[in-house]
């Protein structure tokens, strides 16, 4: 279907975000936040958007997910269709993303179903306009690049005022919290190469809501030489072992995010034995390359050559009770995707 093209029904399929890390977030840098991330298909979220009849008077109807996420894509079309002149909507959540887990559940989901409610209007909504449409992006501009481009980013986060320095805690915060702003752009994108990701659900803690705004807030600022060290990881690091499919020199920046990195260690230390035994064994274990955890978690993800062994050792954790489920998946170099239906 042609952008902006006007449907009647639309079948949109988007990734999930991993997170390697935030890069920025002392209080002497000229910007703050920043984060390299990547999208995977698995999870995927997969939903179905319908115009709706009963006319402007009808209702916007959600089904197939939780509470919370039923509202705000509720709350999130109403705003569009205002905005928009459009239709009420019939949206099913086919296969929703695990909420407050470290996948970008909530902006990932409004920007796929905005996308796709904007077809319906004949409405070509690129996902950055969407998220400032919406307030999401205010911290990290991942999901909202991964939306639109899927592969591997790092955006440059946001330019700190002049007072930064003196009041650091009224811009260090999560997205839901930060000031308005618009979504960061990426300064680094690229299609991610076909290695093996092992997406593994731990047992630890979910973070979200008015604790993570106090916990964010108790961690930061970091010093300033934390903050250069992690810049240096990611754009002498990762991303250029990406760009030159040096899957050893990824792994190692990986890694070295993971278990030396001072804002991912203070992550980690949130989530506890939990989330810390599945890191160290995956250190250990000689089928695993690298392990990292995505945000605060709890899910982890992992890199390896040798799929199978790998595989033994997840079960293995999950026979002990260290994870609840875990998976194969491939990154998603795509990003949303619409389908018309009839």
């Amino acid at each position: 279907m042609e952008p902006g093209a006007t449907a009647g029904a639309v079948r949109v399929t988007a990734p999930a975000r991993l997170s390697f890390t935030l890069i920025s977030l002392d209080s002497t840098s000229q910007r703050r936040n920043g984060i390299a991330a990547m999208a995977v298909n698995r999870p995927g979220l997969v939903a179905e958007v319908r115009a709706a009849g009963g006319g402007s008077g009808g209702v916007t109807e959600v089904g197939g997910t939780a509470e919370e996420t039923t509202r705000e894509v509720a709350a999130a079309v109403e705003t569009l269709r205002t905005l928009w002149d459009g239709p009420p909507a019939r949206i099913v959540i086919e296969q929703p993303l695990p909420q407050h887990s470290g996948f970008g559940s909530k902006t990932s989901t409004l920007l796929a179903i905005g996308h796709a409610y904007g077809r319906l209007c004949g409405r070509a909504a690129p996902p950055r306009e969407l998220a400032r449409i919406l307030g999401r992006g205010r911290t990290s501009g991942a999901s909202t690049g991964l939306a639109e481009t899927g592969g591997f980013l790092v955006d440059g986060g946001h330019r700190n005022p002049p007072d930064f320095a003196r009041e650091p805690h009224m811009y260090l915060r999560p997205s839901r919290f930060a000031q308005d702003v618009a979504p960061p752009r990426p300064v680094v994108r690229l299609d991610f190469p076909e290695w093996p990701v092992l997406v593994l659900l731990t047992r630890g803690r979910h973070l979200g809501g008015r604790e993570e705004l106090e916990w964010f807030q108790r961690v930061t600022p970091i010093p300033p030489e934390e903050s250069w060290r992690t810049s240096h990881l990611v754009f002498m690091g990762l991303a250029p072992a990406v760009l030159e499919r040096d899957y050893e020199a990824f792994c190692a920046a990986v890694d070295a995010i993971t278990f030396t990195g001072w804002f991912k260690q203070a992550q980690i230390a949130f989530q506890g034995e939990a989330v810390t035994a599945v890191l160290e064994a995956g250190r250990a274990a000689p089928s695993v390359d690298a392990i990292a955890l995505s945000v605060t978690g709890p899910a982890c993800f992992a890199f390896t050559r040798h799929p199978e062994a790998a595989r033994v050792w997840a079960t293995d954790l999950q026979r002990r009770g260290l994870v609840s489920d875990f998976w194969f998946t491939k990154a998603d170099n795509d990003g949303i995707t619409t389908t018309p239906l009839p």
